[in-house]
């Protein structure tokens, strides 16, 4: 007999999972836009052209605060929405599994769509892949999924453990290789003053640079925090933020702790580049962990929970607006629009993505006003069922 697919309702969402969710886009917004608009960020290293004392300020603010912070964020809030689409489609008595590959499948597609032909640093590329190795541990005990965790780090652990090594005993040399491998003229020239050709061939050779071994690191780097995610969604200690207020309490002090020493501790001592790596690897996931923890805990207090309101907004129409800050980017700084590439100051980048950002708040509330699901996300849904799905909703469920 043939599975029917039936479309999940939108009922009981955790408004601050989907707040955590629009924080991630806003961070992972702030990292990479300087990286999309210009050719001199370089996170660890000091910028050939941001050289002031206010740059300086500026990129060790990024670097603490939303390097490898955000997208762990949202890594390991993919692997919680996929735990309760799993359990949901089981509950309806579909097979979730082949439902959540269907999803993967279509992500798979938007996201080359956006890696080749918009931005190398495409990440839902990855994530389709990643998503589709999940899928098979989300039938296995929670133990399993705890486990597998470590298993999969082993080798980061290893890694890292050599790029440590060779960089502290070539670190003067490290910044040369980078800015040597960033190849800034030929960026420049593709991206600030190239045709839409040159614009694609120099986006597939910067994807190239990390391409098919990035997402083998990948599979070993953020897999693991989208089984983390899954195991957080199973024992549900973000569901009910007023029953688990003192394990959230805890949870939030003992990250924050660990975010403070691996990821603003290594400023103490200069930053060096070797550091980096465990700034990123263990720093970032703690500085994740906490602005979820920190952001499910006041998500309902006042004053804060406006704040969550407004940000849950941008996170239940996240891939519409990932890519709209992509696209965005692509006509104000390629020469096929505005040609701006490389033209914007730290600052700059700063203070567009505030403005940006701010413009996204409001107008992921006016679209919730007259929609149930953001444009992509319908997108999504309709390649996903194989049929046109609702979108407008009904008179009696807008909501100001």
């Amino acid at each position: 007999m043939k599975e029917t697919l039936r479309p999940m309702p939108q009922t009981n969402r955790l408004h601050w999972i989907d707040a955590a969710r629009g924080a991630a886009i806003l961070g992972i917004f702030m990292v990479n836009a300087p990286s999309f608009g210009s050719p001199y960020y370089m996170p660890g290293f000091d910028s050939p052209e941001w050289d002031s004392p206010l740059d300086t300020f500026l990129l060790g603010g990024i670097d603490i605060f939303f390097q490898a912070s955000f997208y762990t964020l949202f890594s390991i809030l993919f692997g919680f929405g996929m735990q309760l689409i799993f359990d949901s489609r089981k509950r309806d008595g579909i097979k979730p599994g082949w439902f959540l590959s269907r999803r993967m499948i279509v992500l798979l597609g938007l996201g080359a769509v956006h890696a080749f032909l918009i931005w190398y640093g495409d990440i839902l590329f990855t994530y389709a892949i990643l998503g589709l190795l999940l899928i098979p541990f989300l039938y296995t005990p929670r133990w399993v999924l705890l486990t597998m965790i470590p298993v999969l780090l082993l080798p980061v652990v290893l890694l890292f453990t050599v790029l440590y090594l060779a960089a502290s005993m070539f670190e003067e040399g490290m910044e040369e290789m980078l800015v040597s491998l960033n190849d800034i003229p030929s960026k420049i020239a593709a991206y600030s003053n190239g045709t839409y050709i040159d614009i694609l061939q120099q986006n597939l050779a910067d994807w190239s640079m990390n391409g098919v071994g990035g997402i083998i690191l990948n599979v070993f780097l953020l897999l693991p925090l989208l089984m983390l995610g899954a195991y957080l969604a199973r024992v549900k200690l973000f569901h009910d933020p007023v029953s688990n207020r003192r394990k959230l309490i805890w949870f939030t002090v003992i990250t924050g702790f660990l975010f403070l020493v691996f990821k603003a501790g290594p400023y103490l001592i200069g930053a060096p580049y070797w550091l980096s790596i465990v700034q990123d690897s263990i720093g970032g996931p703690a500085c994740a962990l906490f602005y979820l923890s920190l952001i499910t805990l006041v998500s309902n207090l006042p004053v804060f929970s406006w704040i969550a309101r407004q940000l849950s907004y941008v996170g239940r129409m996240s891939l519409s607006n990932y890519l709209f800050q992509s696209v965005l980017m692509f006509v104000l700084f390629y020469n096929i629009g505005f040609g701006l590439y490389a033209e914007f100051s730290l600052l700059g980048f700063v203070c567009f993505v505030v403005g940006v950002f701010i413009l996204q708040v409001m107008m992921s509330r006016i679209w919730f006003r007259y929609f149930t699901f953001g444009p992509i996300e319908w997108l999504w849904r309709i390649l996903t069922y194989g049929k046109i799905q609702p979108l407008r909703k009904k008179n009696e469920q807008r909501v100001s």
